[in-house]
């Protein structure tokens, strides 16, 4: 096996974190389930548990083959089928990036520029995307840890604007329509967690303890969903639900002392972000493409996902927009479950019979 990149577990966790926070922040109510903001609550701890449920191929990946793919690992079964694997993953991460910058589009022609052509900033993020990529995964793990430092650094500054503006009786009781519409915000949630599958593509580039760090991720999640809710709702009630993006509207309002338009940092930060989750992204298709096609291709794979993304954006956005909020939650549920579970499990476990049930690779 030749040599790879390698970055610090705790590397990716910022990397990870920082996208699955993007994710949380550029929430949107289009597509939404309609519940009581109480039932966020519950709904964050339930989204947890069914992203545990979802990575349980990932700890069999992590105790069986600990330091492989799922391309490697399914070439012990067959070159082809290791073929297979990494153009459908391919596919996977770079449809999952395309969902990230339509959905960064839609914040900025609906907040920023309502009344221009965002085509510019689609094609000019994408190019910079494909460059970043270009670097490596070292640069991409040294940017997203300063990444991350700066969004937690500037939510916190929110947070403490906002303090003063929290009212607990703008929090509607707990489960107060029963329990179905939060486990069925927490299942939605779950589903848009395509880190299982970034973890998983990562694990022979990562050095330190896996499973710690995906346990803090894990942590971590929750714990900001947890406060992201209770100082929306806290401090909005329910005006959060009629906004397109609520938690923009948090920064709208926050001023602290001296300090005013939070919106614009967040604004910034929220593109960082969204840059920084779609280069990993496109290094991951083009790392993928590599492991099973020309190694020497690197930048014309990423040269060919760049534009396909930017074109579908740019002139079919309306049409995976409508398809990206009005599919069924259970649709959607299917489809992670193929990539997250279904997968992963006839890839390691055909490896597994394969090598007649040795632990280790």
């Amino acid at each position: 096996m030749h040599s790879v990149p390698k970055i610090s577990v705790w590397q990716l966790f910022a990397v990870l974190l920082l996208s699955r926070l993007l994710t949380l922040l550029t929430y949107t109510t289009l597509g939404a389930e309609a519940m009581q903001n109480g039932d966020y609550f519950p709904s964050a701890v339930i989204s947890v548990l069914f992203i545990l449920l979802f990575s349980v191929m990932l700890f069999v990946q992590m105790r069986w083959f600990p330091q492989y793919d799922l391309v490697d690992i399914a070439y012990y079964t067959s070159p082809i089928f290791s073929k297979i694997i990494s153009v459908l993953y391919a596919i996977f991460f770079l449809f999952t990036a395309l969902e990230t910058l339509a959905r960064l589009e839609l914040f900025v022609s609906t907040v920023i520029f309502p009344s221009r052509q965002s085509a510019f900033l689609v094609i000019i993020c994408v190019v910079a995307a494909c460059y970043a990529a270009s670097l490596g995964v070292e640069a991409l793990g040294r940017t997203g840890a300063i990444s991350l430092g700066l969004f937690v650094a500037v939510f916190l500054f929110i947070m403490l604007a906002m303090a003063d503006k929290i009212d607990f009786i703008n929090f509607s009781p707990l489960l107060y329509d029963g329990v179905s519409p939060s486990l069925s915000a927490g299942l939605a949630a779950a589903t848009r967690s395509a880190e299982i599958m970034m973890f998983s593509a990562m694990l022979p580039q990562v050095t330190g303890n896996t499973k710690k760090a995906y346990g803090a991720w894990l942590v971590a999640f929750l714990g900001s969903s947890l406060a992201v809710f209770f100082f929306v709702f806290g401090g909005l009630g329910y005006f959060a639900l009629t906004q397109l993006f609520p938690i923009h509207a948090i920064a709208v309002l926050s001023e602290l002392s001296v300090f005013q338009r939070f919106d614009v940092l967040l604004t910034g930060i929220w593109i960082l972000s969204a840059f920084v989750k779609i280069s990993f992204l496109l290094y991951l298709v083009s790392a993928h493409l590599q492991k099973s096609f020309r190694p020497e291709w690197k930048t014309r794979y990423l040269a060919v996902s760049g534009i396909l993304i930017a074109v579908v954006q740019i002139f079919f956005a309306k049409n995976f927009s409508d398809y990206f909020y009005t599919v069924g939650l259970w649709q959607r549920t299917v489809f992670f479950a193929v990539f997250a579970v279904a997968l992963p499990a006839i890839v390691l476990f055909a490896a597994r019979k394969k090598r007649g049930g040795n632990q280790n690779a």
